[in-house]
């Protein structure tokens, strides 16, 4: 649909979903890694409570929303690229990837590893399913290697009304 991803991008529609999530206590006071955050606004109420937080994201055109999301956090961070050729030295204690798995040009055992590579022991990774079925095999690599802690649709209520898709969001953690 053409209006979702201006509903997607809307702060109204941010808050909602901040509220739905509840994925608050897996931000706070940790270092976050964020792929594919589009304009960088879904968990920016959570930047100020973080330990650090990067935003990695490929479309170079979001690039003007990350330096004034960057001034007002000073423990923000970005990068323009992807996935694929990211290569931080440092790990995350928490990895969101908000329908991004369908974007990520691996295949689905090397997603799963440069995941593990990235993600604490003891970390957490929030994703959320896509609407196609591109790179789903890395669900079951993550249902096998980690332990899946929370479960739950990305919309509900008036959100899942608007029929603007039909998702899943999984909260894993790294043993």
């Amino acid at each position: 649909m053409k209006h979702t991803h201006y509903i997607r991008q809307s702060r109204l529609f941010c808050m909602y979903r901040n509220y739905v999530l509840g994925i608050q206590k897996y931000l706070t006071g940790r270092d976050v890694l964020e792929v594919g955050p589009n304009k960088g606004v879904l968990f920016e109420k959570y930047y100020p409570e973080t330990k650090s937080y990067t935003l990695l994201e490929p479309n170079r055109a979001f690039e003007k929303d990350y330096v004034q999301l960057k001034r007002k956090y000073s423990n923000l961070q970005y990068e323009i690229g992807g996935f694929e050729t990211f290569t931080e030295d440092k790990s995350f204690d928490t990895i969101v990837m908000m329908a991004v798995i369908s974007h990520i040009r691996m295949d689905s055992q090397k997603i799963f590893e440069k995941i593990d590579r990235l993600l604490k022991k003891g970390g957490h990774l929030i994703v959320e399913t896509n609407n196609t079925k591109r790179n789903l095999g890395v669900f079951p690599l993550l249902e096998k290697n980690y332990r899946k802690i929370e479960s739950k649709a990305s919309y509900n209520g008036p959100m899942k009304w608007l029929k603007i898709d039909d998702r899943s969001v999984f909260i894993y953690k790294k043993a």
